[in-house]
């Protein structure tokens, strides 16, 4: 089993691999242009496959993280993707990456990785890595399978939902989806988020500016030709008659469309634009072909409201093993343990 280097040529050959095999929930992190986009944010990022023989039997992204004193560690973000990982398989593809690790990647203070599975062999994380207490990416996803009718899908809703959606389009909502996102709908979406962090006590879940500039030069309007092996973003701007009311951000790859940012201003939320929102995105990805529609990250402890109003559109939950992480150098890997602890 090796672990080989991918070049900058083998771009579509990456990103068809990804598409193919990883699973509903995550794998636009694994993409090809969710890399680009991470070395915006000032991250050098590699990608490697997996080679059993001659064929390619996994792929991942490592993002490499600085910290202070020129110390680094590295982050796969929901890999690796693996086929058909068997338990033999498995625990012997996990071995390989932990040699590896061991090997090349000495350096690190530790490598976490976060596989896109809800278990892994006990006896790997017992002898060879460490998990975590608290999960970088959510421990659960809700989706909506999208492989029915119109009529079906908004049926499987709560009766609620249902009726906020019909409400919103008696109410003068309106939803127009773009692929290219103009300052102006920045603008727009900034004023959002800041009435929705108010709204929320001042709790603030969206990114830093610089994060979001370098995600909408990265993937605004950079997949005219709708290639579903190509990420995509899509923006859903809710209207109440003619005036901006709520924004949501949706990504695009492979079979599924995933819910990533929204924001929505105080005074129109009885107009339910965000369900109408939620259910247009549905739509449109449903014509791209699309079989699933992540709406997100769900938690009753962390999120309860949101939870709550997500779990009306009858989805099915995704659970995730979390993040496991391979130490290199153990004295410096409990300095960090202690300082996030002390930063959380």
């Amino acid at each position: 089993m090796k672990i080989v280097f991918v070049r900058n040529h083998e771009k579509q050959k990456w990103n068809e691999f990804v598409c193919k095999h990883y699973p509903p929930v995550g794998g636009f992190m694994q993409s090809w242009e969710w890399g680009i986009f991470q070395e915006k944010l000032g991250h050098k990022v590699e990608r490697y496959f997996i080679f059993d023989n001659h064929s390619i039997i996994g792929a991942f992204t490592l993002i490499y993280y600085s910290l202070t004193l020129g110390l680094q560690y590295g982050y796969m973000p929901r890999g690796p993707i693996i086929i058909n990982c068997n338990k033999n398989k498995c625990i012997e593809i996990y071995s390989s990456i932990h040699k590896w690790t061991k090997t090349k990647l000495p350096y690190l203070i530790f490598l976490r990785l976060e596989p896109p599975v809800d278990k892994i062999p006990q006896q790997l994380i017992k002898n060879k890595f460490n998990i975590l207490s608290y999960y970088i990416q959510p421990r659960y996803n809700l989706i909506i399978h999208l492989d029915k009718n119109e009529e079906e899908i908004i049926h499987s809703f709560h009766s609620s939902t249902r009726s906020n959606i019909h409400r919103a389009e008696k109410r003068g909502v309106t939803v127009i989806a773009k692929q290219n996102i103009t300052q102006s709908d920045l603008v727009q979406f900034s004023g959002m988020m800041i009435d929705t962090i108010s709204r929320n006590s001042g709790l603030n879940a969206y990114p830093n500016k610089d994060y979001f500039d370098a995600f909408f030069s990265t993937l605004s309007n950079n997949n005219t030709n709708n290639d579903p092996n190509k990420l995509s973003l899509l923006s859903f701007c809710g209207y109440q008659n003619g005036e901006p009311a709520g924004t949501h951000f949706v990504l695009f790859f492979g079979s599924t469309a995933t819910y990533i940012y929204g924001a929505a201003y105080t005074k129109y939320l009885n107009s339910k634009v965000t369900t109408l929102l939620h259910w247009t995105a549905m739509q449109e990805a449903k014509q791209h072909g699309i079989k699933y529609y992540d709406i997100g990250g769900i938690d009753e402890q962390k999120w309860p409201t949101l939870t709550q109003f997500k779990k009306q559109f009858k989805g099915e939950k995704i659970s995730y093993l979390g993040n496991i992480n391979i130490v290199n150098r153990p004295i410096l890997y409990k300095a960090y343990n202690l300082w996030h602890k002390l930063k959380r």
